[in-house]
């Protein structure tokens, strides 16, 4: 049984308001004494002048993003340092290359146990080959990740992204409703363009949206809408579970499955992906995932006019927020949640 009581800090980005979701689920199982940090950068007058001058009149665009990947780290070990030596019995950080070393000193410092979780690809952020060593356990998401550097990092483990399994209203579902709500990046446009192409084939609402950041839109469609700033997660959960088919897009870096999976795996909706390595994990069901595989849609329509095959529900929890939990912080019992393969 997890104790509640224990000391637990998780520390990940901001972007997404992902650590609202998380605080909410830690809520939902009863941590008392759970802290959720996640620094967000925000200009003083200074660092908006210096940035506007290099952005705008001399064309460096990089300035903020470097400013604030150092605010975020620096941010995190002035918090860490308020704590006194092995306050937390555990410490779980996502995307922990993102910390510099004397704030990773710190984490060491005021934690008994720590996890870290990277959500991209090893070999997208090297940086994170220079920490995996100062974590117990290192859960990576790519299927391909651990395999490969297993024998040089024996602390590390595969694992995938998760549902949140807090309480959600019922909601009335539209099942002609596609859904996709992601960043816009050049290189899943182009996948993104062809799956829209071929559903305006059928009796469908595309519902499509993508966030430009400070972009500026690189193009008109008569089905993508734009944005400049994104939706919170929770916001965005409450959207897809309207819908009733998912649309997943793969990133070209790595083959981790993103959370759009999972969500379609909780409310038991159907998910068109072009990520393959789906095919690997036990909750596939070709009724449930049709899977395009280089530019090919044969069988889309009899997907889509057959039957949601329900999971069993061992399979469905398996995925879930709380599972995650145990197995990040080796509490049993837990299902581990690597591919088949």
């Amino acid at each position: 049984m997890i104790n509640h009581d224990k000391k637990l800090i998780v520390i990940l980005p901001p972007e997404f308001e992902l650590y609202k979701a998380i605080e909410k689920n830690l809520k939902y199982l009863g941590f008392s004494k759970a802290i959720v940090l996640a620094p967000k950068f925000r200009h003083t007058f200074k660092t908006l002048m210096v940035n506007f001058v290099l952005k705008h009149i001399l064309g460096r665009k990089e300035y903020k993003k470097r400013i604030a990947a150092a605010y975020y780290s620096k941010r995190v070990g002035q918090v860490l340092r308020r704590f006194h030596s092995k306050y937390f019995d555990y410490a779980i950080v996502m995307r922990p290359d993102m910390l510099e070393p004397a704030t990773i000193d710190e984490l060491l410092r005021v934690a008994v146990k720590t996890t870290g979780y990277q959500w991209d690809g090893l070999e997208r952020f090297p940086r994170v080959f220079e920490v995996i060593p100062c974590f117990d356990r290192f859960f990576v998401f790519d299927p391909n990740d651990a395999p490969k550097y297993k024998s040089r990092y024996p602390n590390l483990l595969s694992c995938t992204n998760f549902y949140f399994d807090f309480p959600m209203p019922n909601v009335e579902v539209n099942p002609t409703e596609v859904m996709y709500a992601g960043a816009y990046l050049e290189n899943r446009v182009g996948s993104l363009l062809k799956m829209v192409d071929e559903l305006q084939k059928y009796n469908l609402t595309l519902n499509i949206h993508l966030v430009l950041g400070w972009r500026s839109v690189a193009f008109e469609h008569p089905i993508i809408t734009f944005s400049k700033k994104g939706v919170g997660f929770l916001t965005y959960l409450k959207a897809s579970q309207k819908a009733g088919i998912l649309l997943d897009i793969k990133a070209c870096e790595h083959s981790g499955l993103s959370f759009r999976v999972f969500e379609a795996i909780r409310y038991s909706k159907k998910l068109i992906t072009d990520n393959k390595s789906v095919k690997r994990y036990d909750f596939y069901r070709p009724e449930n995932i049709f899977v395009v595989e280089d530019g090919c849609f044969d069988g889309l329509g009899a997907f889509l006019a057959g039957p949601y095959m329900p999971l069993s529900e061992e399979i469905k929890q398996k995925y879930s927020f709380t599972n995650w939990l145990r197995y990040a912080l080796d509490l049993p019992p837990y299902q581990a949640t690597n591919s088949k393969t």
